[in-house]
């Protein structure tokens, strides 16, 4: 379902951001959820591209598109991951059916596809690149855990980790025996997270799909880091965990690179499985691969998987 009346009144809002002479050409969809749309707009008279997120009432995620341009502001100011301008931004449904930000269009390849054209060389280099662009993201530090304010910020004296961790747990989990294990293991295991005390950006997505290279006369370089929806104040190692657990994110060159900027603690070998579950419960299919992925981290564990969520 796309978000309402997302065809009719799509041109007059980018007449009421752009000015009232720019018209839509071709229009090209990057993604499309339930009440979700992610769509690349070429206007004319010129050849710019914008890109438009659109999530309406029903939108599986909250789309905090506000907080989302703060996080990009952020990431700009803070580190040399290119970034794109944010145009406009809105979520209050006053003028318009759904919540919206626009923004500049940065061109690139995906890592999914990128990473096939390289050479054995040019991949070691890109994760090299890769490894040292997450450790500048986890250099923007917060005082504290928790849910970053519509400004990219946090106060401080909030949660506890333990504690910020178990709310964003029960946010992102929509089956109860999905909490309920997750919650049985949290509990038996919150000793490990005793000592994860410092706070920093973390992304959450940083999947294949979310990190863009480009390639020109210096070779394969890292272009941007897209989609900073579910960014929150958490801890380093909840983005390490997921990318270690997904194919083809990781490499000794990812490691060294990142670790020349933030060394891993000691137990994080033993919470990212922890992570790992949360991601395997968050994102529950009933598919052969999910189930197995699934069934192999709770194995880890030492718990069973009944093989529902």
């Amino acid at each position: 379902m796309l978000p309402a009346g997302y065809e009719i009144h799509l041109p007059h809002l980018i007449k009421e951001v752009l000015g009232s002479k720019v018209e839509i050409g071709r229009s090209t969809i990057l993604n499309q959820l339930d009440d979700y749309l992610v769509v690349a707009l070429d206007l004319l008279p010129t050849s710019t591209r914008i890109v438009v997120k659109l999530a309406g009432p029903a939108a599986q995620y909250p789309c905090p598109f506000d907080r989302t341009a703060a996080i990009i502001k952020q990431v700009a100011l803070k580190t040399t991951i290119q970034m794109p301008e944010v145009l406009a931004v809105d979520v209050s449904y006053q003028h318009w059916p759904w919540r919206y930000m626009v923004k500049s269009y940065l061109d690139g390849e995906e890592w999914s596809t990128a990473r096939d054209k390289m050479s054995s060389a040019e991949q070691r280099n890109a994760y090299s690149q890769i490894g040292e662009a997450v450790g500048q993201l986890h250099s923007i530090r917060y005082p504290t855990f928790g849910e970053l304010s519509s400004d990219g910020w946090i106060q401080p004296g909030g949660l506890l980790f333990i504690d910020a961790l178990t709310h964003r747990a029960n946010s992102l989990m929509k089956g109860s025996r999905s909490r309920s294990l997750f919650f049985s293991v949290l509990d038996r295991d919150r000793h490990l997270f005793d000592d994860v005390r410092q706070a920093s950006l973390c992304h959450e997505d940083l999947h294949r799909h979310n990190i863009l290279f480009d390639f020109g006369q210096e070779g394969w370089k890292l272009k941007t880091i897209l989609d900073f929806d579910k960014a929150w104040a958490g801890h380093s190692e909840s983005d390490l965990a997921r990318m270690s657990f997904w194919k083809g994110m990781t490499s000794p060159e990812f490691w060294n690179a990142y670790q020349s900027i933030h060394p891993l603690d000691d137990g994080f070998k033993q919470r990212q499985i922890v992570y790992q579950l949360l991601w395997c419960l968050e994102f529950a299919r009933m598919t052969p691969e999910h189930l197995e992925d699934t069934r192999r981290v709770c194995q880890s564990l030492g718990i069973d998987f009944s093989g529902e969520f």
